[in-house]
């Protein structure tokens, strides 16, 4: 991944003679999961007189023990720490006796590029250094605050000027920097201060071309809202051109704008015709209004997200709901009905993050006054505090809302029981929370061995789902590892209630068992004869099954399924092979997670074809077998 706060650095800091005269520059990138041990022997190895950390949330405990390490062995080295952990935050993370290591309050590339100037001198006067904290005497000397950057092509490009090679697989690319709104989980807005400044555009589209001419396969777009200016457009389609004539990127994320809905869908659908995206976030992070105005985010308007989810499905584009559990102003109930509303309104994927407690954001400095409780998690590399509690959701019921999570994200993400549940809800007045629900109570019933409710009791135990593959092996888990158990459980489950009494159900519930994805393209297949009394299923293909569907159940068939034709006879071919790849006992774990993450996110993508049994295979799978060679084995990769 290129460093690009690294390379802004350097790239500035070599704009002045002095510090271009007086220093070289090493720029050492690893993940997180490097053992610590390796890092310091790097870094020692470097010899450098001056070491640079950006630091974040994920990365912070590493950083400490780095510190700790460099000092013990390099007591006469200058350190300098930046990064929304750090910024304002001197007294947390500053040694009164260590007068060598500084913290960058702020934007980072001015207030670095002086404070290299001043230690050339021989008795640096770091009190002039706009921007930094540090101790002398014991005292904490925090100077003036370093005015933001307006003109932003005062700081070179790292990719034009040759500070990045071509010896990465993922770019990072900014074209504008802040952010106009406060979101009270989010530093992002407080930082900038409302003010949004961009770079050139004829310089961003230059970068853009860079990495594509250098075949970097990933492109992340840093902005905060991809889509509010009008040129993001236009930069679009420009991506898009490069990598027809490049054949790089492949992938293209970004984090759309809040408020143009019509922008970010004409983006998405920009990418998705080049095959570049393959599904679109829509972040709504909670639809309780309580919870909006406390956390400052109800001038985001929930019908602008509406806007894009609606023309996203009418342009037939995959979407992935966002949210953020808890919330301060959420409560269990309105957490479960919030969901409720969004699978009445159609949601494909719904993923709800953790929340972490961010420093420096709105709900940090009022931490206390919204009741807020965290604890620790994503082990010795992070320093990352997750929110388990607020004045409106105790702990158990956190605890509880995981638990309704988990049961939602293997019941509903995977489509396990969808025919059935729209059925419900739409026919028979049922609520979809209310099924979500009795459904993680009924796991929560099973012995302490089973593999299905052991990963989730493990997973809010230990906060795994602070590891953003958490939820993806868990996706591994109920659709390959431990389908036959999981299988089983839908069916008790829907035995156990009492609108199993209807023989409709049980029909749909034949319908979903044949519906139900496999996230990879050698899954034993697992459905049998023996297993349906309303439908005939009359033979299995390598990767299909064909089956006929009674005349009365083939309106609510069309409603759940993809359907491609409706034959006279109600036989059908149902076409497991779309976009999975094949599960590889050698991969890792997290490969296993990142993998199945990103395939339930695009969810309709791997969901099979319901097509005439006479017709063969459905006319756009040549679309698909595109995407995956590019896309699916791009995710993979990364």
């Amino acid at each position: 991944m290129t460093p690009l706060a690294s390379g802004y650095l350097q790239a500035y800091a070599t704009t002045d003679s002095v510090v271009r005269d007086a220093y070289l520059f090493e720029r050492y990138t690893t993940v997180a999961k490097t053992p610590r041990d390796e890092i310091a022997r790097d870094l020692l190895r470097s010899d450098a007189e001056v070491y640079g950390f950006s630091c974040y949330v994920w990365n912070m405990g590493l950083v400490r023990f780095l510190i700790k390490a460099l000092r013990q062995a390099k007591p006469d080295a200058h350190i300098i720490l930046g990064g929304p952990q750090v910024m304002s935050q001197a007294q947390r993370y500053l040694d009164s006796t260590d007068e060598r290591t500084v913290i960058c309050n702020g934007e980072g590339e001015i207030t670095f590029t002086q404070y290299l100037r001043a230690l050339t001198e021989s008795s640096p006067r770091l009190d002039e250094v706009d921007g930094l904290s540090f101790y002398r005497d014991r005292e904490l000397v925090t100077t003036t605050k370093q005015s933001r950057i307006k003109n932003l092509d005062d700081v070179p490009s790292p990719f034009l000027t040759g500070v990045f090679d071509s010896a990465y697989s993922i770019a990072i690319l900014e074209t504008n920097r802040g952010c106009p709104y406060h979101c009270g989980f989010c530093f992002w807005g407080a930082a900038t201060n409302d003010r949004v400044h961009r770079f050139d555009e004829e310089r961003v589209r230059e970068e853009i071309k860079w990495t594509a001419e250098n075949e970097i396969l990933f492109l992340f777009i840093a902005d905060a809202n991809w889509g509010m200016l009008s040129r993001d457009i236009d930069i679009s389609r420009h991506i898009t051109d490069c990598a027809l004539e490049h054949g790089a990127p492949n992938v293209v994320y970004f984090s759309a704008a809040k408020n143009k809905p019509h922008a970010v869908t004409e983006i998405t659908s920009i990418f998705q015709n080049a095959n570049l995206i393959a599904s679109q976030p829509v972040s709504l992070q909670t639809l309780e209004p309580k919870s909006l105005d406390l956390i400052a985010r109800s001038n985001i308007k929930l019908s602008a997200f509406a806007e894009i989810q609606e023309d996203l499905r009418e342009k037939q584009i995959s979407s992935y709901i966002e949210l953020i559990w808890p919330l301060p102003g959420e409560t269990l109930d309105s957490f479960r009905r919030g969901i409720g509303t969004l699978c009445e309104n159609e949601a494909q994927t719904v993923i709800a993050y953790p929340h972490l407690l961010l420093n420096n954001t709105p709900i940090f400095h009022s931490a206390e006054k919204m009741g807020i409780v965290s604890r620790a998690a994503g082990g010795g590399a992070a320093e990352a505090e997750v929110v388990i509690g607020t004045k409106e959701v105790s702990v158990p019921e956190f605890v509880e809302g995981m638990y309704y999570f988990y049961a939602f994200h293997a019941l509903h993400n995977t489509r396990s029981l969808r025919a059935v549940s729209r059925y419900l809800v739409k026919q028979r007045g049922m609520r979809y929370q209310d099924i979500f629900a009795a459904f993680a109570a009924y796991l929560r019933q099973q012995g302490e061995d089973d593999p299905v409710l052991g990963y989730a009791e493990r997973s809010i135990r230990e906060a795994d789902y602070y590891d953003v593959n958490n939820y993806g092996y868990y996706i591994h888990s109920v659709l390959h590892e431990h389908r036959e158990v999981f299988t089983g459980h839908v069916r008790r489950f829907a035995e156990s209630q009492t609108w199993w009494a209807d023989s409709k159900v049980r029909a749909l519930f034949e319908i979903d068992m044949l519906n139900r994805p496999y996230m990879y393209s050698n899954t034993p297949m697992d459905v049998s004869a023996e297993d349906f009394q309303e439908l005939r299923l009359l033979g299995n293909g390598p990767r299909s099954h064909t089956v006929q569907v009674p005349a009365e159940y083939l309106a609510d068939l069309a409603d759940a399924v993809q359907v491609q034709g409706m034959p006279a006879d109600g036989v059908f071919k149902v076409e497991h092979k779309r976009l999975q790849y094949p599960f590889m006992p050698t991969q890792s774990r997290d490969h296993s997670g990142s993998y199945c993450h990103g395939m339930i996110e695009k969810v309709g993508n791997v969901m099979p074809f319901w097509l005439p049994a006479d017709t063969g295979r459905p006319l756009d799978t040549d679309r698909d077998a595109s995407f995956g060679e590019k896309g699916i084995h791009a995710h993979a990769a990364l």
